[in-house]
């Protein structure tokens, strides 16, 4: 009784420590869930109590093994090593081809179907991350949109009230040119048209802001490098000039790459790289101290700027330093975000998990459905001892006497008694295993090659 409590217990440590796991370590959390229940079952080589309640806390782990396994082949191999290791324990040490059958449609039950659903759960929740994160990136893209209607209705706004401004100057400096005013009314128009004039001209400069980047020149790479103040190694390699747009984005890119270099990196050897397909590299070499810790911000910034104008961006450490690379067209493409590149891949990685796992379930449950029948049937019919054989057997035969099927039942069935110092064979009674003698065996035990025992087990199945 004690050992049976210590047992159970050293199971519920097992399965605990796995779920603990799962989600860091998913191969090693499913490869602990599948050695419990398989030492559990090869002990006692039936489905008892104790299998049972274990069978769903395996389906739990496989299935989470699968959910949170970035790469599936460490799992994968978990399954396949758990299966092969039951198998060859089975055909062994314990039981014959039958515990290896029940072996095998335990773990493609229990190990191999969960772990392909939960492969299928992590795809479904990756589509619906990127679902979300596109949803985010059309209100973003729809704010922008808000922000250049608005901008374009400042500028109208600007045009017509400017007209209006300078025309009330035009009326009040004529008005201060009348002849009939006193002093004080001439004083009057004088202060009014400087307060006219000074709106129009507070009211261009807003505008100037707003309209920075349509009015602005683009400063050119070389003196993007020039303002940064950094001894840069510069190779711009491109002769064509530049479309506008895409101009803007390598000053963009340079800008905030220097600008990094220099909060992180100061000191550092900075090259920057233009080539003539518009390959653009600023790399720092390594730093003799860092000075800042960055939020990371302006490299995404950096990412979405080159994606509007359907260009690729990459920024990552580099022989001890920091790259950023960007390649960009030679014209501004039409809008394609990395979401949605992203979102097209992930919709066919789940079209395609979804196959997979309906393939492997139904290979599962049709291997089990025709192969456990299949097999049982196979065993039966080819190790029948008939009755009449059974009974023309004599004690003190010798073995290659007697007319017996090549094959047995079963090596050592569990809660048989067997003669001491004699090696038994057991036979099916009748090739149909499936009626409620279909368990029943034909025992015949030897020694020195000598039949000394022979007995008909009842093991009735039903």
């Amino acid at each position: 009784m004690m050992g049976a409590v210590w047992e159970a217990v050293l199971y519920l440590v097992l399965f605990v420590a796995a779920f603990v796991v799962v989600r860091n370590r998913p191969a090693v959390a499913l490869g602990i869930a599948l050695g419990a229940w398989l030492v559990c079952y090869l002990v006692s080589v039936e489905f008892d109590a104790r299998v049972i309640a274990l069978a769903p806390a395996l389906a739990l782990v496989s299935f989470l093994s699968g959910r949170h396994a970035e790469d599936p082949r460490a799992t994968a191999i978990a399954l396949t090593v758990a299966e092969i290791a039951g198998v060859v324990v089975a055909l062994t040490e314990r039981g014959g081809s039958d515990t290896a059958l029940a072996v095998t449609s335990g773990v493609g039950v229990l190990g191999v179907v969960p772990w392909a659903f939960g492969r299928f759960r992590r795809r479904y929740a990756e589509l619906q991350d990127v679902g979300w994160e596109h949803a985010a990136l059309l209100e973003r893209d729809a704010d922008n949109a808000r922000d250049a209607e608005r901008a374009r209705l400042a500028g109208e706004m600007h045009d017509l009230v400017g007209h209006e401004l300078a025309r009330a100057a035009l009326l009040v400096g004529a008005l201060e040119l009348e002849p009939t005013l006193t002093a004080g009314q001439r004083e009057a128009a004088k202060t009014a048209r400087a307060s006219v004039t000074a709106a129009a001209e507070r009211l261009a400069d807003v505008m100037q802001v707003l309209r920075a980047d349509e009015d602005e020149p683009v400063a050119t790479i070389e003196e993007v490098v020039q303002r940064s103040g950094l001894d840069v190694e510069l190779r711009n390699q491109r002769t064509q000039e530049l479309d506008g747009i895409i101009a803007r984005t390598v000053h963009r890119v340079v800008a905030e790459a220097l600008t990094n270099v220099i909060k992180h990196a100061p000191g550092a050897k900075v090259a920057v790289t233009l080539t003539e397909h518009l390959e653009l590299r600023i790399t720092n070499g390594p730093a003799p101290k860092t000075t800042a810790v960055g939020s990371g911000k302006g490299l995404v910034g950096l990412a979405e700027r080159v994606a509007l104008v359907g260009g690729s961006f990459d920024a990552g450490p580099k022989d001890g330093g920091f790259e950023v690379r960007a390649k960009l067209p030679e014209r501004p493409l039409p809008r394609t975000t990395p979401t949605h590149v992203r979102r097209q891949r992930t919709e066919a990685e789940i079209r395609r998990s979804a196959k997979r796992t309906v393939l492997i379930t139904s290979v599962v449950c049709v291997g089990i459905a025709i192969g456990v029948p299949g097999y049982m049937v196979f065993d039966a019919a080819t190790s029948v001892l008939t009755q009449q054989q059974f009974a023309q057997a004599e004690l003190g035969d010798h073995e290659d006497d007697l007319d017996l099927p090549l094959r047995t039942r079963v090596d050592n069935p569990l809660g048989v008694t067997a003669p001491a110092n004699a090696e038994c064979r057991y036979y099916s009674t009748h090739a149909n295993p499936f009626d409620n003698q279909g368990d029943d065996l034909h025992q015949l035990c030897f020694r020195q090659d000598r039949l000394v025992s022979k007995q008909w087990l009842a093991r009735r199945s039903g």
